[in-house]
């Protein structure tokens, strides 16, 4: 699947061939990721990238569906509907961008096209994320897309500054 986000982004479904690509950004991006992403310590080769890839496409969640952002051509993170629960109408959304594409509103425009996709075509009414209360480039992309602080959750990921919160944000759309 392609779908054209813009002229310079567009998402593609995330596949295991995408692993060498994945793992290029994920170098790139390490110093930025590891603040935030626990899972970065686990991607350190190909194969490790691969295994991420596998994780996310058989999660078994109901709904899921993964898509690596293309950013002028070039591999720029993951999006990903963590799961959809069709009987309360409700998703959660979840991301990560690679260094090579911050700064360009890159997930704000993704989520411009995939929340109102969500809303008219699987009839989703609520979408939710999950954001570290310190992840003030998160939480500022999901409250420009009008979501709002439900409540804050301890955060068991391991990561640096293990004290911080976990934010869960919600949309009515």
């Amino acid at each position: 699947m392609f779908l054209k986000i813009s002229n310079n982004i567009h998402l593609n479904h995330l596949s295991v061939a995408d692993a060498p690509a994945l793992f290029n950004a994920v170098e790139q991006s390490r110093a930025n990721l590891s603040q935030y992403m626990a899972w970065e310590k686990s991607v350190l080769d190909i194969a490790c990238a691969r295994a991420y890839i596998q994780s996310r496409l058989n999660s078994g969640l109901d709904g899921a569906q993964w898509f690596s952002i293309q950013f002028h051509n070039q591999f720029s993170g993951v999006f990903g509907v963590k799961y959809i629960d069709p009987d309360k109408g409700v998703c959660e959304l979840g991301y990560w961008l690679a260094d090579n594409a911050r700064g360009n509103r890159v997930v704000g425009q993704i989520l411009a096209v995939m929340i109102p996709y969500l809303a008219t075509e699987l009839g989703i009414s609520t979408i939710e994320f999950q954001c570290l209360e310190n992840n003030f480039a998160s939480i500022k992309i999901v409250e420009r897309a009008g979501a709002r602080l439900l409540r804050k959750v301890p955060n068991t990921l391991d990561i640096p500054n293990k004290e911080q919160a976990i934010g869960i944000y919600s949309l009515q759309v």
